[in-house]
């Protein structure tokens, strides 16, 4: 037998202990590698279905907790209604300021504009009687005419044929609301695609135009019934909460493909689904008030190919038994998430969440019912998909590479056996083991070795790189600490600050220092219009705003103006007042200007009105103290100098005097009269009359002066019905202005009278082809005692438009030299007594 030497056992040895446990480990290393190759997409595969699913589920919690907050403020204005002084113009005013944006596609199948805008967020707003007669209602922007208003207390005579609000309402208490479930009349599946394909191409289509009805009674102080308030939510503000959902990679579209599966639809409390891509599946009644029946097994052909099939969750196991523990769910207030396949065989993750709401016919589960927001299962997979070819591909890279590397390994092993001893196993082995720890991240770990040679030097840089790695490690985890913190914070500041401009009632605008819009809050959009956009230039944004552009110049590159100053914008013959500030960002306006505009254009009417009011309050108590004080002595000497005209002692021409001075105090008198009825005037006696009867009386009684000056009086236009107006009234200010034509028309001439009516308002228009007024005293003619006549008390187009104030209307007039002078009367054909 051989005799084996110092330097074989050493070959041998080493190579052993080098070769075997590399042969072992790269064996392991394969066999590992393949375990994960083929568990890690599954595992990536189900993480992301779970993620995603909770994702789902967050957002359409998100979604339903901001259909609970629009239903509870649609359920505020019900209230505010009932407990505000209900005018016509107050419901005007409430109906024009609640509103909402549309999301919309153009109306051409081959357009891609998209549109925004902003409607009324009530299909209609109804004052109704104790028994149900509509008294006041606003629908489309205006105000029904009488003859339009219907009783609704019998569910046949209501909109659709078949609703009950009136009597749920009676039965309520005061500060309770009813709210219905959606009406609507169906739209069928060939009313919706006409001939489109599917549901995102129809542009022509027939929509939904259903409501939810909001109401609540009205009571007087003795606790009576008195009337009630209907606001009627208009079903497409509902439906912009899901239609504009899309779960996949765009986030959000103006409307989803159905095909896709990923859309989002809401369903209420009975099961019915209210909002959807498919028209069809929303609850729906025929033309006579008779729901359509749900969508079931054993529905006909022929309705399910027109579409006649309302989708109710309940009744909707048959497609897939999901459907029904989805609504069972919500209505126990449960979120969730479940897979499902729709009508159309898309198999998809259904995330749902409850809209928490207990109102009305919604008391029963205490929900409005549910959201539901869909995303296809073979999507939630593409990462996945992705991500395990990825990691295939570097295996086998690194299969490969490991081969070359365990080889090159043996060849070395083999050679270095040759020179290495035992006393180099032992360092070699901390320092693969060290290796191994870090290569798993455990960089805590440190390599033990003494010895001062090379092994010694590689153990301590070793060491120096495991802990500069975990120092790094450290610092890196703390910045992204630190950076998700900021970035949390500077989200929630950004919030905070444009909720902030949000709720602000003036308009806040930006510019950059070359006078570029930087931002612009709501109001500023309505001021300026909804075509503004980021980016334009401050003459372009305020081009219709004469001398605006000039001050924001002089703000922004001569750093002067700043501070607030009113500014007057005219317009189409009106003005409009504002409150414009002018203020630097930063020092100098370094980073820009912010500019802010406050409507001051009521608040400069009311200072108006205020102060004519009380000149006008303050002339009457003196014209009625001044009348008061001289009436007395002036009758007194009246009777005197009749009683000295009546002797025989005077000579004629004391008489003669005596008679011009009895003249002179009669028309005095006449003057204290004037203004004693213009200080204390009578109260409009409002009654039935025929306006044309009141102008036929007035020129009857000035034609016979009219024909003694040459002047042609004429009537034209048709006479309005009858209605409510105090007709001694207008015929005094008529009267008047005819009296003042006549006064000026010295060569004689023409007046015309013209009546005109509209659905709301009678006009009479009183035109001469006299001298005219003169500019000047145009806007001096209404005022008490102004007068160019020398005769005259300069009461009588004062007079004038108090009257027409008193009935609610108004009097206009133009003037010129060459077309002479008209005066507009305008009578409101329905005005609202005081007291009434």
């Amino acid at each position: 037998m051989p005799r084996l030497t110092i330097f074989k056992k050493i070959l041998i040895t080493t190579l052993l202990l080098s070769l075997v446990p590399l042969v072992i480990s790269s064996l392991f290393l394969f066999f590992s590698l393949e375990s994960i190759n083929s568990r890690l997409p599954v595992e990536i595969g189900e993480t992301a279905d779970r993620q995603a699913s909770q994702s789902l589920q967050m957002r359409a919690q998100h979604v339903a907790d901001t259909i609970t907050d629009f239903l509870q403020r649609c359920e505020n204005d019900a209230l505010f209604l009932a407990a505000s002084q209900l005018d016509q113009q107050s419901l005007m005013n409430f109906y024009i300021t609640r509103r909402g944006e549309l999301w919309e596609l153009g109306e051409h199948a081959d357009s891609s504009r998209e549109t925004h805008t902003t409607v009324p967020l009530y299909s209609s707003i109804a004052l109704l009687d104790a028994k149900g007669n509509e008294q006041v209602v606003i629908r489309d922007g205006r105000y029904l005419p009488a003859q339009e208003l219907r009783n609704r207390g019998n569910p046949a005579g209501t909109e659709f044929k078949n609703e009950e609000y009136v009597r749920r309402i009676r039965e309520l208490n005061r500060g309770e609301v009813y709210v219905s479930h959606l009406t609507g009349f169906h739209v069928s599946k060939k009313e919706q695609l006409g001939d489109a394909d599917e549901p995102e191409h129809a542009r022509r289509g027939a929509l939904y135009r259903g409501v939810i009805r909001f109401g609540t009674p009205i009571h007087n102080r003795q606790g009576s019934l008195t009337g009630m308030i209907v606001l009627s939510l208009d079903h497409r503000h509902l439906m912009e909460f899901s239609q504009h959902i899309d779960p996949g990679r765009n986030f959000s579209t103006v409307f989803p493909s159905y095909k896709s599966g990923n859309y989002a639809f809401l369903f209420d409390d009975q099961g019915w689904i209210i909002t959807h891509p498919k028209y069809w599946d929303i609850r729906g009644i025929d033309q006579n008030g008779t729901p359509f029946p749900p969508y079931r097994q054993e529905s006909s052909s022929a309705d399910v190919a027109s579409g006649r099939i309302p989708f109710n969750l309940d009744y909707a196991a048959f497609v897939h038994p999901n459907y029904p523990q989805v609504a069972a769910s919500v209505r126990e207030k449960k979120a969730g998430y479940v897979d499902i396949t729709n009508v159309g065989g898309s198999k998809k993750v259904m995330a749902f969440a409850p809209i928490l709401y207990s109102t009305g016919d919604y008391g029963k589960y205490g929900v409005f019912g549910g959201v539901t927001i869909g995303f296809q299962v073979d999507q939630f997979h593409d990462a996945a998909r992705e991500g395990s070819n990825l990691i295939r591909k570097q295996l086998g890279d690194h299969r490969r590479q490991s081969a070359v590397i365990v080889l090159l390994t043996a060849l070395a092993a083999g050679c270095s056996a040759w020179w290495l001893s035992h006393g180099i196993s032992t360092p070699l082995r901390k320092l693969t083991e060290g290796a191994h720890q870090l290569a798993q991240g455990e960089t805590g770990s440190r390599v033990q070795i003494t010895s001062r040679d090379e092994l010694g030097d590689l153990a301590a840089s070793f060491n120096f790189m495991a802990e500069e790695l975990q120092q790094r490690k450290t610092n890196l985890l703390s910045t992204l600490d630190e950076l998700r913190r900021s970035r949390l914070e500077i989200m929630d500041e950004r919030n905070f600050k444009e909720s902030i401009l949000e709720s602000i009632s003036s308009a806040i605008v930006t510019f950059s220092p070359d006078g570029l819009l930087t931002s612009i809050n709501t109001t500023g959009r309505a001021f300026l219009g909804s075509q503004t956009a980021v980016g334009m230039h401050y003459t372009e944004l305020f081009r219709e705003w004469e001398g605006m552009a000039a001050l924001i110049s002089l703000a922004l590159h001569q750093q002067q103006g700043y501070g607030r100053q009113p500014f007057i914008r005219e317009q189409d013959a009106n003005a409009t007042h504002f409150d414009v500030g002018f203020f630097p960002i930063a020092s100098n306006g370094a980073k820009g200007l912010t500019v802010t505009l406050r409507n001051e254009t009521e608040r400069e009417k009311l200072r108006e009105e205020m102060i004519r009011l009380d000149r006008l309050a303050s002339l009457g108590k003196l014209s009625a103290g001044i009348a008061h004080e001289v009436r007395n002595p002036l009758t007194g000497i009246s009777l005197l100098l009749d009683d000295l005209h009546d002797r025989n002692t005077s000579s004629p021409d004391d008489r003669e005097m005596i008679t011009k001075a009895l003249a002179e105090i009669e028309r005095v008198e006449k003057l204290i009269n004037a203004l004693l009825n213009y200080s204390s005037p009578t109260r409009i006696d409002f009654r039935p009359a025929e306006l044309g009867m009141v102008v036929h009386d007035t020129v009857l009684l000035m034609r016979r002066q009219a024909q003694r000056q040459g002047v042609d009086i004429r009537t034209v236009g048709e006479t309005p019905p009858p209605f409510r107006f105090d007709p001694e009234k207008i015929k005094q200010a008529l009267l008047n202005i005819v009296k003042n034509a006549l006064e000026a028309m010295t060569a004689g001439g023409t007046i015309t009278i013209a009546m005109r009516s509209s659905a709301e308002t009678a006009l009479l228009v009183v035109c001469d082809n006299g001298p005219g007024i003169s500019e000047a005293d145009l806007p001096q003619i209404f005022e008490p005692f102004f007068t160019r006549k020398g005769a005259g008390t300069g009461l009588g187009l004062s007079i004038t438009q108090r009257i027409m104030t008193e009935h609610g209307g108004g009097v206009q007039v133009t003037s010129s030299p060459e077309s002479g002078t008209c005066f507009t009367l305008t009578i409101p054909l329905h005005h609202q007594e005081q007291g009434s």
